[in-house]
């Protein structure tokens, strides 16, 4: 109980003194947009468009946007990615590459060793400045498999909407912390993991922002019919409103089956106070019982990005639920995550000293009040050299231990609620276009 308290001494302490304190705006990123909480084993990856080299440390990089790619000459690109990763994980039940296990190997093997690697190729294709036609396929080893990881058109309707459909990821919501307002990525109930998102999305500029209408399903809502039906699929919209002082989105989504996911309704808050401190603010309506969920947080970077603090409370009114987020070891794909019932607390942590490899230190720590679960994963990565990154974590899950926890039960005959991640990755990508 002590530690507890002393966790929420904590974590008010912090609020007070980032709440009072301001620095220079020179040279200020989007903290919010570039520094995703949930991606800190492989910062920027997927915000930051890759540009030719492997300086990621700047703390300047362009956020993709495929409307202003829409307005450039007829062409087409091609970019490719690789990932190399190894390492050795004792006592974890799932490793970052995803071993098939069965029982009785998973009994009699509790230390974890292996490698894993994956590539994806990408095209795209841009007739004219109206149209624009992406796809990109991944391969990887020792689990040999072909997927087709996006394959999506934009088109440019004079000017006046654009218009994606086809298969590929899109999320709604600004906490890195709990994906609670990303209505796209919530999981019905009944259904386990809902599969790979198919999208069609239209944007209409209006004013200052813009309004967005959304249709969706999920290869698990199809249940692999030949001919899907109309409840299997989902829809919504959501407007924005932009200004240089705040984004504000509000909106809404259900799939048309309401009895497995209900309509809720949402929005998200965000602005820069104090110069150099972004807050954010989400809230979440369940139409069908009429609860409430809200969080608020903040992102601070002090000393020129060196060293960087995210938290955030987060209250869950609608009880446990599950959504889907980007799993942070190391891997790219989409996990589901617990969204617990009740108050909620993060907090993270991110020291980049600046000096060899690009060096740094972090934690990521997730409390619970009403199931007393902690999620807590400290660590550290170094780059000693081009292409290559060190890692070494360890995850833990002390506290409570049951169905609505952030434990994850081990097969082991310890049963461990810790692990070790000592990790090798070698990755890099390139790019060719050519333009009219």
């Amino acid at each position: 109980m002590r530690f507890v308290q002393t966790l929420r001494f904590v974590f008010f302490v912090l609020c007070f003194s980032i709440f009072s304190h301001t620095l220079s705006a020179d040279d200020k990123e989007n903290l919010l947009d570039n520094n995703n909480i949930n991606s800190i084993f492989d910062e920027g990856k997927y915000n930051d468009e890759y540009d030719g080299t492997d300086n990621r440390s700047s703390s300047k990089k362009r956020i993709y946007n495929s409307l202003q790619d829409l307005i450039t000459r007829a062409g087409f690109e091609i970019d490719a990615s690789y990932s190399i990763m190894g390492g050795f994980l004792p006592g974890w039940e799932e490793a970052p590459w995803y071993f098939t296990q069965t029982s009785d190997w998973e009994k009699e093997n509790t230390n974890i060793i292996g490698a894993i690697m994956n590539a994806n190729i990408g095209l795209n294709i841009q007739p004219s400045r109206f149209l624009r036609i992406r796809q990109s396929i991944s391969l990887g080893i020792p689990a040999p498999y072909l997927d087709i990881k996006e394959f999506y058109f934009d088109y440019n309707l004079k000017d006046k909407a654009f218009i994606k459909a086809g298969k590929y990821d899109f999320s709604w919501g600004y906490s890195p912390n709990y994906p609670y307002a990303d209505l796209l990525a919530r999981i019905p109930e009944g259904i386990d993991n809902p599969g790979e998102p198919y999208l069609a999305k239209i944007d209409i500029p209006i004013g200052i922002g813009g309004l967005q209408m959304i249709l969706v399903t999920r290869s698990k809502y199809i249940m692999d019919r030949t001919k899907p039906k109309l409840n299997d699929f989902g829809g919504g919209a959501k407007y924005n409103i932009a200004t240089r002082k705040f984004d504000i989105d509000f909106g809404f989504f259900s799939l048309f089956d309401y009895k497995i996911m209900p309509m809720r309704a949402f929005y998200s808050f965000k602005t820069t106070m104090f110069r150099s401190t972004e807050f954010y603010a989400e809230g979440m309506m369940s139409i069908q019982n009429l609860s409430y969920s809200a969080s608020l947080g903040f992102i601070q970077d002090f000393f020129k990005n060196r060293l960087l603090i995210n938290a955030e409370v987060y209250y869950n009114g609608e009880g446990n639920s599950d959504s889907m987020r980007r799993n942070s070891l190391l891997d790219d794909e989409k996990e589901a995550f617990p969204l617990l019932s009740g108050i909620n607390f993060a907090l993270n942590l991110r020291f980049k000293p600046g000096w060899f490899g690009n060096f740094q230190i972090f934690t990521s720590c997730l409390y619970s009040m009403y199931s007393n679960s902690f999620q807590i994963v400290p660590g550290m990565s170094i780059e000693p050299a081009r292409h290559l990154e060190l890692y070494f974590a360890v995850p833990m899950a002390p506290g409570s231990k049951g169905d609505n926890t952030y434990y994850r039960h081990n097969a082991d005959w310890d049963n461990r609620p810790f692990s070790f991640v000592l990790a090798i990755k070698i990755n890099g990508s390139y790019k060719y276009g050519h333009f009219e």
